[in-house]
């Protein structure tokens, strides 16, 4: 009887002790990552809006688009530009990383980012052929992505639960060897947009950061170390899958998270809806683009 009695105390201890604040089962996903992803997608595609306004209106005859290709100028000139850059890239590399360290199939994912790059660098080639639009992308965001991701899952299959400190040491090492060789500022492999066909050295020159290829170059060296830092951080700082900032889970930060959760699906698809409306705005302004 005795028993019974402790029992229904603590049964009743039980349900009436606080819940956690945080708790897995109702923020299934960490918001404030994908709100912070979906900020910097959003402001690469502020970037190549600016970059299509400055390149197809440069030297158009007509007033409002020779002033958006001012002002598109301006931007692409500006202090606050080079500013934002680098610590944007750096944040959403960092970013993927962590994101990374929740998967529980890096392989897949890697396989998936391979296919998408593939069909990125196959439709901007043929743009560059029929079009002769520059676009070609050889080694990307979404090459870098996958050679990142890539490597980190042979580093968890091989290290297991060690390998978080693999990626720490190694993304260090990526990290400080592309400041040596000051990867901002590597020598385009063609100056003058030529149309010579890459070689597979070329290829492999853009793949490591020693060489760089219109806007969209980002070498491994040292995009790929900071990737693998991240990967350090997810697994240390988020090891319990708890967001730090619950309050980027609610309705103004929304839209942020769902950009940020479909990354790449916008990043593949921004370029050709921005392009379709510049190339738009242009035919109502009676000036052809392609």
């Amino acid at each position: 009887m005795k028993n019974a009695c402790n029992n229904q105390i603590g049964g009743a201890s039980a349900r009436t002790s606080p819940s956690p604040l945080f708790t897995e089962r109702h923020l299934p996903r960490i918001h404030g990552l994908d709100v912070l992803r979906g900020l910097c997608i959003i402001l690469m595609i502020f970037d190549h809006l600016a970059f299509d306004l400055w390149w197809f209106f440069d030297g158009a005859d007509h007033v409002f688009l020779q002033k958006l290709q001012e002002i598109a100028d301006a931007w692409w000139l500006s202090t606050l530009r080079l500013c934002l850059r680098l610590p944007v890239i750096g944040i959403f590399f960092t970013i993927s990383g962590i994101c990374s360290s929740f998967s529980h199939n890096n392989f897949m994912r890697g396989a998936k980012l391979a296919a998408a790059s593939a069909v990125l660098s196959l439709v901007t080639m043929l743009g560059d052929t029929f079009f002769s639009l520059d676009i070609s992308i050889y080694f990307g965001v979404l090459h870098c992505f996958t050679v990142s991701v890539l490597l980190f899952a042979v580093l968890q299959l091989l290290l297991k639960d060690k390998a978080k400190y693999a990626c720490l040491g190694i993304g260090i090492l990526l990290f400080a060897w592309g400041l040596a060789i000051d990867y901002y500022t590597v020598p385009p492999l063609y100056p003058a947009w030529d149309k010579h066909a890459v070689t597979f050295t070329d290829w492999l020159r853009l793949a490591v950061g020693l060489n760089c290829y219109g806007a969209d170059s980002f070498g491994i060296l040292p995009h790929t170390g900071i990737f693998l830092i991240g990967c350090y951080g997810g697994a240390q700082l988020y090891a319990r899958k708890l967001p730090y900032l619950p309050i980027l889970s609610r309705a103004p930060f929304r839209p942020f998270s769902f950009v940020g959760r479909k990354a790449v699906w916008f990043y593949l698809l921004h370029q050709p809806v921005v392009f379709a409306l510049v190339a738009l705005l242009g035919h109502l302004c009676g000036v052809r683009i392609i």
